[in-house]
This record gives C-alpha cells, sequence and structure tokens, in this order.
C-alpha cells in the first residue's frame, strides 16, 4: 500500500501530536514500615492516608519528600530502643520511571542508627535496582521535630537557595493547622539535632510506640496523658 506525501504529512504531524498529548507516565512510590512520610511536594501527609498503604502514586517528574526513618533497633545485647532520624529532605525527578523505592542501609542497632546520622547513606532506586540520580539534605530545626509545622518549614527551605531545595514547591500555600508550633530553619552548614534515645520494654510495637511518644513528650504532657489513660482505662 502507498500513499502520497500529503497523508504521509498527516499521519507524521498525528503521531508527533499523540507524543505531545500523552499523559506522563506515573510512577509508583514504594512504601516500607519504617518510612515516615511528613511532606510530599509542599505538602502534609496525612498519617492516616497512608496507614496500612505499601506504596503511593506520582506522577511523572520533578518531585520532593520530606521524611524520617523510624525502627526498632538493638541496644547491647538485650534492650530495644526506638530509632528515629532526623526530617531527611531529598529531591528527584520520575520522568519515564515507573517505579522508584527507598534503598536504605542496615539499621538493626543503635550504631547502624548513629551511622546512618552521619552519613545519610540511603539511595533511590527504579524498578531494576539502578540509583537514580538525587539531591538530599536534613531540615535542621530547632529542638524536637514532634508537632512541627513541616509544610511551613518546607517552604521556607524552598524559597532559599538550599542543596535540596525545589523552587516551585515554594509557593505552596500551607494546611492550616492550629496549635501547631513554627519550626526554625537553619542553614545547610548547621549541626544535626541530636535525637532522644527512648529504652522500650514493651512486648508489641503499638506498646514500643507509646512508651517512645510518652517520654518525648515534656512533664505536663505526661501528666495529662496519665490523667486522661485513668479514666479511660477498661476495667
Amino acid at each position: 500500500m502507498k500513499f502520497g506525501p500529503v497523508v504521509v504529512g498527516q499521519i507524521v504531524v498525528g503521531l508527533l501530536s499523540a507524543c505531545l498529548i500523552a499523559p506522563s507516565i506515573a510512577t509508583t512510590l514504594k512504601l516500607a514500615p519504617e518510612l515516615d512520610l511528613l511532606v510530599v511536594d509542599g505538602k502534609k501527609m496525612s498519617g492516616s492516608l497512608l496507614k496500612g498503604a505499601d506504596s503511593l502514586e506520582l506522577d511523572g517528574g520533578q518531585h520532593q519528600i520530606l521524611f524520617k526513618i523510624a525502627k526498632t533497633v538493638r541496644s547491647g545485647s538485650r534492650d530495644q530502643v526506638m530509632y528515629t532520624s532526623s526530617p531527611l529532605i531529598v529531591a528527584f525527578d520520575t520522568k519515564n520511571i515507573a517505579l522508584v523505592a527507598f534503598k536504605l542501609p542496615r539499621l538493626d542497632t543503635d550504631r547502624d542508627g548513629a551511622k546512618f546520622d552521619k552519613n545519610m547513606d540511603y539511595q533511590l532506586v527504579d524498578q531494576t535496582g539502578k540509583a537514580l540520580p538525587m539531591r538530599s539534605d536534613r531540615l535542621h530545626i530547632a529542638g524536637l521535630s514532634v508537632g512541627a509545622n513541616f509544610e511551613k518549614a518546607m517552604a521556607e527551605y524552598n524559597g532559599a537557595n538550599n542543596k535540596a531545595a525545589v523552587p516551585a514547591f515554594a509557593s505552596i500555600v500551607p494546611t492550616p493547622t492550629a496549635g501547631v508550633p513554627p519550626v526554625m530553619v537553619m542553614s545547610a552548614a548547621g549541626k544535626p539535632v541530636a535525637q532522644k534515645t527512648v529504652t522500650l520494654q514493651g512486648e508489641n510495637v503499638s506498646e514500643q510506640m507509646l512508651q517512645y511518644w510518652f517520654q518525648q513528650a515534656d512533664k505536663d504532657t505526661q501528666k495529662r496523658f496519665l490523667e486522661w489513660a485513668g479514666k479511660n482505662t477498661s476495667h
């Protein structure tokens, strides 16, 4: 079958148009139990939204994630402690990438956690296990990060010339949150905030997490929690 030059030209134009208007390939971000996503592309992530999920769908293109790693690790021969990293930032591009996963180093002991705090030696890999180009940094904050307004902090971070900044996410309006203390964003040269080590003695993860957050709280908060627990304990 032969086509005249006009018909061939129309076919070529049609194919080019189809390519231009084709949607970007969606990217699956694989989640792991120890990953705590705090902010994705400038917007706060809801814990209830991610509860039980093993993946998150992203559009193909530029992305930025603020996350923590929280995992029960060994301390000494018998004790277990809850290791929590400082808030970490990673910026990456998922154009034509079908799957992205975090590749973390071994985190079995408190020494592993201390080494990770120093080196931040994690990678993002694609579906073939190939490491993806990325920019990484820490979000330096004053004091403990529990209850911090991470959306506001990331907007400020992205508005400055920081290592893993994405200026497009600096203009995103933070979700209004009542009673959330402000976050101070320090320069990239600032020292990471030391994380509080909590010894856990619970027999399951739920009990250990309760212990962890209780010991992170101030004395007044602990007192209010104990009063609430006393009133709501089943008899």
